[in-house]
């Protein structure tokens, strides 16, 4: 057999999907501070050397519109455009849309490993059903339903940050949805730097373990207050 049958195949990637509040309620100190985590754990991520695959980041945000900021591109592809506030917050719809991204294969490769879901937000989902909403029942919410049990988006990890005194812990715990991860909530956009760093050293633990595609492995918590961990 010729040089020329064998063909090197890319490595494995680790899809990171940011689902990012640009909300009103975000205006100010708290958007311009997700901007800069989000350069600077791109920034991390390429710059880790001897791991067993490769990154790819895609950034949805949420407003009154959901939009794909960032297709899924590996990080050296990455134009993040600067997010700005404005609007409601369409969790649900970013929810829907990054599982429909996650299943479709075109997007997500069937080689890929689990993916990760970053969710930040600072407030409740306008988008949720009342009944849902008044009795902060979330595990019954259709939307989180879907990314709990549906086909390749269940067996994502998920991290979620909560901003301030209107962020729902029971929403929080609903879209992680695992004992061994703990939910962060900070009370001001001060937290918004350490929950990237550590997503951004949970990944590269991720990537670095035995098997990538267990989910509930994550760096220990030394970048965050001890107030801020939410069990």
């Amino acid at each position: 057999m010729g040089l020329n049958k064998f063909v090197a195949k890319e490595p494995r990637a680790l899809p990171i999907f940011i689902l990012a509040d640009v909300s009103g309620s975000m205006i100010g100190e708290k958007i311009n501070e997700l901007n800069l985590a989000l350069r600077e754990m791109v920034s991390s991520l390429s710059n880790v050397d001897d791991i067993r695959g490769s990154f790819q980041l895609s950034v949805i945000s949420f407003g009154t519109e959901v939009e794909v900021v960032q297709q899924l591109e590996r990080l050296d592809n990455l134009r993040i455009p600067e997010l700005e506030a404005r609007g409601r917050t369409s969790m649900g719809k970013a929810f829907e849309l990054v599982t429909e991204m996650i299943e479709d294969k075109e997007i997500v490769s069937s080689r890929s490993y689990a993916p990760t879901i970053v969710l930040i937000s600072d407030g409740l989902p306008t988008d949720c059903p009342e009944a849902i909403y008044k009795s902060r029942d979330f595990q019954s919410w259709d939307a989180l339903v879907k990314i709990q049990n549906d086909g390749r988006v269940s067996k994502s990890q998920r991290l979620a940050l909560g901003i301030g005194e209107d962020a729902d812990i029971n929403m929080l715990k609903a879209f992680v949805n695992n004992p061994e991860i703990p939910v962060i909530k900070s009370r001001d956009a001060s937290g918004i730097a350490g929950f990237f760093k550590w997503v951004t050293m949970s990944t590269v633990a991720r990537m670095n373990s035995v098997n990538p595609n267990i989910t509930s492995t994550v760096a220990p918590l030394f970048d965050i207050d001890d107030e801020d961990i939410i069990i």
